[in-house]
């Protein structure tokens, strides 16, 4: 009944959308639903966008609340043709006032080798380690690599991202700072995803995000600079997101 409903619910959202290439995952990272690609956004560009995470594969995990579902919201900046900045802020729904605004992160990603004919191009992402909490930071290597399938683009990405962290109290003048383990297993181990239009107006992508494997449906909504997404979680719940991205002048 629930890969019933997840099913009529893609099939549905498919009549509204067209392919894209310039999407961003849940936190604002060039690439799928969960999984980066080795891209950047390019220079001069900014993209915004907010996506929807049910509660089953909740990312933020304090102790006192074990998940609830979760807006994840991003700014992604783009700083020369090689460097991509992003600022995450996701609100804890029905926390009390004293969680504050939400679980805030940042990362930046660089572009380290541009896509030829034979070899992918290459990404290294590293979050910011200026918190206390790491539920969304990651680091981690990337690449990806275009190939034509019958007439049709299709984008394979790989990459492997590691467990380890850097803690700092940025409160206490940096007079802590530790190496730590996430606290979850997001984007931490390998991790991959293909995407491939199969239509004029249907692009449907799937992936492997080192904890789940992810299937959905990506494209333009309404104009080429806003986009949609609506796909499944380990075939058992829905996530879905929007973004804008556009020129800085």
């Amino acid at each position: 009944m629930k890969i019933g409903f997840l099913l009529t619910s893609i099939l549905l959202f498919a009549g509204t959308l067209r392919p894209c290439r310039a999407q961003f995952t849940l936190t604002g990272q060039s690439g799928n639903f969960l999984v980066p690609e080795a891209r950047v956004i390019g220079d001069k560009k900014i993209a915004f966008g907010s996506s929807f995470n049910p509660q089953k594969e909740a990312l933020i995990l304090y102790p006192s609340r074990r998940g609830t579902h979760e807006i994840h919201n991003f700014v992604t900046l783009g700083f020369l043709p090689f460097m991509e900045l992003t600022f995450n802020l996701t609100p804890i729904i029905d926390a009390p006032l004293d969680y504050g605004i939400g679980d805030r992160s940042g990362s930046m990603r660089f572009l380290l080798k541009k896509e030829t004919g034979k070899f992918p191009a290459l990404l290294f992402g590293m979050y910011i380690p200026l918190g206390t909490s790491n539920f969304v930071d990651s680091n981690f290597i990337t690449g990806t690599k275009h190939f034509n399938l019958g007439g049709k683009e299709l984008t394979l990405s790989a990459g492997v991202g590691i467990p380890w962290v850097v803690r700092t109290l940025i409160f206490t003048g940096f007079d802590s700072i530790d190496i730590v383990r996430k606290e979850n297993d997001y984007q931490v181990g390998f991790f991959g995803s293909a995407r491939v239009p199969l239509s004029s107006f249907l692009l449907v992508s799937a992936e492997y995000e080192s904890r789940n494997v992810n299937v959905g449906l990506m494209g333009k909504l309404f104009n080429d600079k806003c986009f949609a997404k609506l796909y499944t979680l380990n075939f058992k719940t829905v996530g879905f997101g929007v973004s804008y991205s556009g020129t800085v002048k």
